[in-house]
This record gives structure tokens, C-alpha cells and sequence, in this order.
């Protein structure tokens, strides 16, 4: 945070966790953050992949208008995102699919 403000970069933290499914209304609350916060946005987690690849899918999907297979790339192996029931981090890839509905997507 020091670096940020010595760059005069503001810096928000938005808590989640990569293996706990966010609420709908944690989702929208994040978009609502991904809105408003000063543009461009640079969107990290501790290994860049999972907490991630979720903010930038719903990014994509609720502000950029992107169509659900571009949005939900972001949540892929491609971006070192591996999403297994009891292995690895699925809890984002849930948060998304609770989202499609809302986002204008009716699953895969």
C-alpha cells in the first residue's frame, strides 16, 4: 500500500477467499467496486489466478459486456486457474455460474 501511495496510485482491497464461494450480493458489491474505482484497474490476488480470474470474468461480463465464453475464459487454465470439486479452488467458478443469470447468461 506504501508503494501505491508514494505512486499516487489508490489501492482498494476487496477480502475473499479463492475457497469460499462469494453471495450474489458479495459479487455485485465487487462489481459495483470494479465500476467505480478509477480506471485503468489492476486486479491481483496472492498468485494471480483464482480470486483473479473471478473479478476480471465478472469485470468483463458485467461491464465490458463480454459474452459468457470470454468472461468465463478468465476463470482457465490459460490464466493458471484449475477449478476441481475437492481440489482445487471451484468456489470461484460457482460464484460465477450464481452469477450468469444476472449477467444475462443462462449456463453452458
Amino acid at each position: 500500500m506504501k508503494a501505491a501511495n508514494e505512486l499516487g496510485i489508490r489501492h482498494i482491497d476487496f477480502p475473499m477467499n479463492a475457497r469460499t464461494e462469494l453471495t450474489q450480493q458479495q459479487s455485485l458489491a465487487l462489481i459495483a467496486l470494479l465500476q467505480s474505482a478509477p480506471k485503468p484497474v489492476l486486479i491481483h490476488s496472492k498468485e494471480g489466478a483464482d480470486r483473479t480470474g473471478l473479478a476480471a470474468a465478472l469485470y468483463l461480463a458485467a461491464l465490458a459486456r463480454a459474452n459468457e465464453p470470454v468472461s468465463e475464459a478468465q476463470l482457465s487454465v490459460r490464466y493458471s486457474h484449475i477449478g476441481i470439486p475437492l481440489v482445487g479452488p471451484y468456489e470461484m467458478d460457482q460464484s460465477f455460474e450464481a452469477m450468469e443469470s444476472l449477467l444475462g447468461f443462462f449456463g453452458s
